[in-house]
């Protein structure tokens, strides 16, 4: 059997000063947090496809680095060449948790499928986007800390409301099912998500999953329907 550590994340630096003092004790401790589930890989929301590139960018970190604004190099994120920071959680938490168990690499399982901007155009004005956004924001600002944050983030209640947007979506249907449309675009990515997680298991893994909170609805309702896989009881 693979057990599964499911961590749903925000994507840094969110509200908080990243390379302060504070955050960086903050982080630092909840990373060793998920040291104790003594996971023997970790994966994170870094393309499949580019592992190398992965392997390379967590080759040059260290842990003198995690506190400081750097740039690891270069890599091309949905069609564009952007510079790959520091300030994220696959360098805060997920190299960084790495480190500390002398894994010698993390493993990328993402795929750069976007949403199609001319669907959400079509269909944004059929949605009540600031209620989604106000809920989200008023369960979020009740954490005191990073790690509660991260908590609520996991949540049972957060995860429902995170996921309600994609069924709200589903709904619109302006004459070609434009919700639908961009849905299936939503589940694509998650399906694929999945299937480069069963890539990189193997029987007897442990396996963390440092992935954006919005995935969590779809990738727990397939992790436990696996007949490899079993989902352990998370933060």
């Amino acid at each position: 059997m693979i057990e599964i550590i499911l961590v749903g994340t925000f994507h840094y630096p969110g509200r908080f000063d990243v390379f302060s003092h504070d955050v960086q004790n903050q982080i630092d401790g909840f990373t060793n947090i998920l040291a104790s589930f003594h996971p023997n890989k970790i994966a994170v929301e870094f393309p499949y496809s580019m592992q190398n590139e992965l392997d390379e960018l967590y080759a040059k970190s260290n842990k003198y680095s995690f506190a400081k604004n750097v740039v690891y190099g270069n890599v091309e994120r949905y069609g564009s060449i952007v510079p790959f920071k520091s300030v994220n959680e696959i360098v805060q938490v997920g190299f960084r948790l790495g480190q500390k168990l002398n894994l010698d690499k993390i493993y990328g399982i993402d795929e750069d499928i976007e949403l199609s901007d001319e669907l959400a155009d079509k269909i944004t004005p059929y949605m009540d986007m600031d209620s989604f956004f106000e809920k989200m924001r008023m369960m979020t600002e009740q954490a005191k800390d990073l790690k509660g944050l991260y908590s609520i983030l996991n949540s049972d209640t957060c995860i429902a409301v995170d996921h309600s947007v994609y069924l709200d979506m589903n709904k619109i249907n302006l004459g070609k099912y434009e919700g639908s449309q961009l849905v299936l675009q939503w589940y694509e990515r998650n399906l694929k998500i999945f299937s480069n997680l069963q890539n990189i298991c193997e029987k007897g893994d442990k396996v963390l999953v440092l992935i954006g909170s919005a995935h969590l609805k779809i990738l727990k309702e397939l992790i436990t329907a696996s007949s490899e896989m079993n989902l352990c009881e998370g933060i």
